[in-house]
Order: structure tokens, then sequence, then C-alpha cells
């Protein structure tokens, strides 16, 4: 399955220009929002259950890459995939991190399904794994998917008194960054790199990663963010912090891309990004509770769900 994307740059006169390849994905998710579900343990009779929350069957693709899957897990944790209430009356969809502090908690269920990055042979009636990450290194890299929820949630939610120096100052760091980077970049780097595919000449997102046109209210919200990026970045280069009339700053890019891929600081070790979940834990915070299958097993599975149901991403 060809999977390297092309960037896509609209140009002045309205032409698509090729513009720097897209990352490929590490990761193919499909997500279901549920009001209770169950995964089977043990292959026999030890059910997992789960109440209202999210439902992630995910599969790494071979090229994976640890700095891309925490991305990947970043934003599936800030897209607005759940709701209060039912799917289409007056509440806005909403994601876990918003929504886990408000109702006391929600919960997100990961089931390993390394079939999701098969595909249809096109020489015979076969389905060919080609693209999937080798079971060894598959079944680490979903160990560290499931504490990755929890760490980025802890330092997405907890209160910015728990954070330790080094952790503020990366953030300030990374917030300056932000501020310095011209917003012709904004949706190419950090949280929103590879999110897009083609833009108009300002830099601003015309299509999603599938080459499919923004919706309305997509487009409007796009608007919004480069707006507030560009008087930032003006304000920048009034202070001088940044170079003016659009010029690209690639350390900055860089400085953005690093903050979005980077684990937590700390101690050093493992140790280190998991303390930041006790942290946040210690201080009160509310975090969404997560359940993992088990790597290997078939993974039965059965929910509850007033729909719709599932999206499907490749981060």
């Amino acid at each position: 399955m060809q999977r390297d994307l092309v960037t896509l740059s609209i140009s002045s006169a309205g032409q698509p220009a090729a513009d720097a390849p897209v990352a490929s994905p590490s990761l193919r998710v499909v997500t279901m929002r549920v009001d209770s579900a169950s995964l089977l343990m043990n292959n026999e009779d030890e059910w997992a259950e789960i109440g209202r929350g999210l439902v992630l069957h995910i599969s790494f693709f071979s090229t994976a890459t640890h700095a891309g899957m925490r991305k990947a897990v970043r934003k599936l944790l800030r897209l607005p995939l759940l709701s209060r209430g039912k799917w289409g009356d007056e509440h806005e969809p909403e994601s876990v991190l918003k929504l886990a502090p408000d109702e006391g908690g929600i919960d997100v269920l990961v089931v390993p399904q390394a079939n999701l990055t098969g595909a249809p042979s096109s020489s015979s009636n076969s389905v060919r794994y080609t693209d999937q990450l080798p079971k060894d290194a598959a079944r680490e890299m979903y160990k560290c998917f499931c504490d990755e929820i929890s760490i980025a949630s802890a330092e997405a939610l907890r209160p910015a008194a728990a954070l330790s120096g080094a952790e503020l100052e990366a953030e300030i760091r990374a917030k300056e960054a932000r501020n310095s980077q011209d917003p012709s970049l904004t949706f190419k780097t950090g949280e929103f790199a590879g999110v897009y595919s083609a833009f108009d000449e300002r830099g601003v997102p015309t299509h999603d990663a599938q080459n499919a046109p923004l919706s309305k209210a997509a487009l409007k919200k796009c608007e919004k963010i480069y707006k507030t990026r560009a008087a930032k970045y003006a304000k920048a280069v009034e202070r001088g912090d940044a170079g003016g009339g659009g010029v690209a700053q690639p350390a900055a890019a860089e400085a953005v891309d690093a903050a979005a891929a980077a684990p937590a600081t700390g101690g050093g070790g493992d140790a280190a990004p998991l303390g930041a979940v006790a942290a946040a834990e210690a201080a009160g915070t509310v975090l969404p509770r997560v359940v993992c299958g088990v790597f290997g097993n078939r993974q039965g599975f059965r929910c509850v769900s007033a729909g719709p149901t599932i999206h499907c991403f490749d981060l």
C-alpha cells in the first residue's frame, strides 16, 4: 500500500505545486465512541470492562517511530471524538482531555489489532501484511503507546504547579518557538505535521491528509489558528525575535517538532515520564482510565454505542 504522500501547496495562480513529502504514518487506528465495552483478556472467560469512553483499535506500520507514536497519542487525546450527550444534539463533540476532568473521568480501551495494516493483494485473492511492524518491535511499541496515553494526559491536565523546573522551561521554549515561527509553517510542523496535504498561498490548509477538501467548519478553525499565530509572529518580528516578511524560520520549526515529539522530562530513565502520572494523581488531577488488551491475544470484543461509532486515522 502506497503511503508516501506528497504535500501540495496551492500557488497564487491556483495550481498545485509539489512540496516536501509528508512523513509516513506510524500507526493506523480505528476509534469507537462507546457507552460501554468489554475485551477478552485471557482468550477464555476473563473480560475487562469500561464505561463511557473511547476504544482504540491499533496497529503499527513498518515505518513506525517512537516520536511518531508519541505525536499520534497527543493528537488522539485532543481530537473531538466524544460527546456529553447523544451525537448530534446541542452538545458539540469534545476530546478525551476535555471530558476527563469535566465528567469525573473517561475510559480509554486500547485493543491491539495487527491486521489493521493489512491490504488486499493486487495479484491474488489474499491479504498481505508487508506494511506491518515486526511482531517483537510492535509488542514493544504497543506497550509504549499504552503508557504514553497516561503520560500525555498527565502532562496536559495536571496543574502547572506540579510541573518540574525542567518541564516548565521546556514548555516556555516550545511556546516561544511557536510564536517566533513564520505562520506559513504552522500547519506543516509540530502537532499539525502530516495532518494536511494541500495549502493556500499563506500555508493555511485546504485539504486533509487523504487529499479531501476540508469542511467549512474545519477551514474556519484553521483560519482562526492562522490569524492567532500570525499576530504573535508579528509581535515577535517587532521585538526582533523572528525574521520578517514571511521568511521561514527553520530553527523555530525544528523546535516545535521536537517539543511535540519529546517525552516528559525529569530525573532520567523510564521512571521520569511515568513520574508525571504520579505527580498528576498526587495533585488530584482526574486522568482518563486506560485499559489495555493483551498483545497477541485474539481480542474478543463487545460494545454498546448509541452511534455514530467509528473513525479511522493514519497518524
